[in-house]
């Protein structure tokens, strides 16, 4: 194999065991992904596993090329591999780029992980620069090797009061709270009454819903903009799969089935979509918090500037207006207070928005910061500081839960809280003493790693092959 044909599979190897890190790291999104998918596609089909499966033979395809060409085997014609390395490299880079331009909050986490496993960073560059500092200072003044030596002391110590992300100081925070996003999704279908009663069971402390107005003005929980991913609406209307929710009467609405879609549910009677009032009732009856996203319906539909007002009468008439939060904005306050004075105003932050100042907040009477996951330490200890609550979304893997418990996050909205609600600590935390034992010892090994190769001599006939530790007897 050529020169140019080894880097040809050393880039796309490199690239493919990237993709499947990232992704096989990133279970709980790919779910989220997938029904994005279906919905922009009508398909059902597990696009993920499509991608990673395409991921893993590329990897594969370019392991065995640079195994067997070590071997001096034959690898085949060239012009196929290098076809499918240009189509992954441009699928590779397509991907990340609209992933990341529609949901910056995957970067930030891509950042945070390698933050919160920093130690293993730490340590593998600990000992490839003791290694190298043991190969350099080899037959060199002493002097010289003194300063080397203290520079790669300087660099230990770096991370000794620059920490890695999993090490805290002092007591733990208190355990975040969690609204189970859609009731309990990954046990039972979204916004049913069975996935929040799941959620309930669990002992979450709150229900997070999405709710969309039918077009005869009865609130019911529905996320998507159509009907086609979570409700058996290509049998029943056939026709009209792809018309807006919102463009259906309750009566039409209360003819489909929100369960028989989720892989492995069954119930015989069937699972309805639910209204608004019923989901309010079971928050009520076990005493949860309630954080909702409202569907506005477009403008000409009969409801179209009532929508808002309406869920705020159907809390007050729920009586949980002091357990639920209400997603406003600065131009809708006066409103919110007119019907529920006791209401509990959050700010909600996307992925895009601006991250308003806790002073501007607190002034006009928010109690609650719902955003992305994506805000930094500081502004997460600003907005507690001021009085705010901070509940951030959407948070499925115990990694970054455990990131966000040690920043002291007072909530979080997850697709995964029958096993973060589980967790007795952070998980992979360690305590700053311990940390210190750790990072010491790994001070040590880099130490030996720098006498062994200092002192590490080639072989007769075999420089830049094998090497020996000490020279052979003369």
């Amino acid at each position: 194999m050529r020169s140019r044909e080894k880097a040809v599979a050393r880039v796309l190897l490199i690239h493919a065991l990237f993709f499947l890190a990232f992704w096989l790291t990133n279970g709980p999104y790919q779910s989220t992904l997938n029904a994005f998918l279906m919905g922009k596609t009508g398909l059902r089909t597990n696009f993920m596993l499509v991608f990673l499966l395409f991921a893993g033979l590329e990897a594969g395809w370019s392991a065995v090329r640079l195994i067997l060409r070590r071997m001096g085997r034959r690898t085949g014609p060239v012009w196929p591999f290098n076809a499918a390395a240009a189509l992954f490299l441009l699928f590779f880079y397509a991907s990340f780029a609209v992933l990341f331009r529609s949901n910056p909050a995957q970067l930030y986490r891509l950042g945070q992980l390698m933050l919160y496993f920093r130690i293993i960073f730490d340590a593998g560059i600990l000992l490839f620069l003791a290694w190298l500092l043991g190969r350099q200072v080899r037959g060199k003044p002493p002097g010289r090797s003194a300063w080397m030596a203290a520079g790669l002391l300087a660099l230990w110590l770096v991370p000794v009061f620059r920490t890695p992300a999993n090490v805290y100081r002092g007591p733990l925070p208190e355990k975040p709270r969690l609204f189970a996003h859609r009731g309990a999704s990954t046990q039972a279908p979204e916004n049913t009454l069975a996935a929040m009663q799941a959620a309930a069971d669990l002992g979450v402390y709150g229900l997070e819903t999405d709710i969309t107005v039918s077009r005869d003005g009865v609130l019911f929980l529905m996320h998507d903009a159509t009907l086609g991913r979570t409700t058996n609406i290509a049998g029943v209307f056939p026709d009209r799969a792809g018309e807006p929710a919102e463009s259906f009467t309750w009566d039409e609405l209360s003819r489909l089935d929100a369960g028989s879609w989720y892989p492995g549910w069954s119930t015989p009677s069937g699972d309805p979509i639910p209204t608004l009032d019923a989901g309010l009732k079971l928050a009520a009856d076990r005493g949860l918090h309630f954080l909702y996203d409202l569907r506005i319906p477009a403008e000409g539909h009969p409801y179209h500037d009532r929508a808002f007002d309406m869920v705020l009468q159907a809390i007050d008439a729920a009586g949980i207006a002091e357990r639920a939060w209400i997603l406003a904005g600065p131009d809708e306050i006066d409103r919110v207070w007119s019907i529920l004075p006791d209401a509990v105003l959050a700010a909600g932050i996307g992925y895009t928005s601006a991250h308003p100042s806790p002073e501007s907040l607190t002034a006009a009477g928010f109690r609650v910061v719902n955003s992305v996951y994506s805000l930094s330490i500081g502004e997460i200890e600003a907005y507690r500081q001021a009085g705010l609550w901070v509940n951030l979304w959407v948070v499925d893997e115990p990694w970054l839960y455990s990131r966000l418990w040690l920043a002291g996050v007072d909530s979080m909205t997850s697709n995964n809280v029958q096993d973060l609600i589980t967790l007795p600590r952070p998980a992979f935390a360690l305590p700053y003493d311990l940390y210190l034992l750790v990072w010491g010892g790994l001070g040590m090994a880099a130490a030996g790693v720098v006498v062994w190769s200092a002192r590490y001599k080639p072989a007769p006939g075999k420089a830049g092959v094998r090497r020996r530790l000490f020279p052979p007897p003369q």
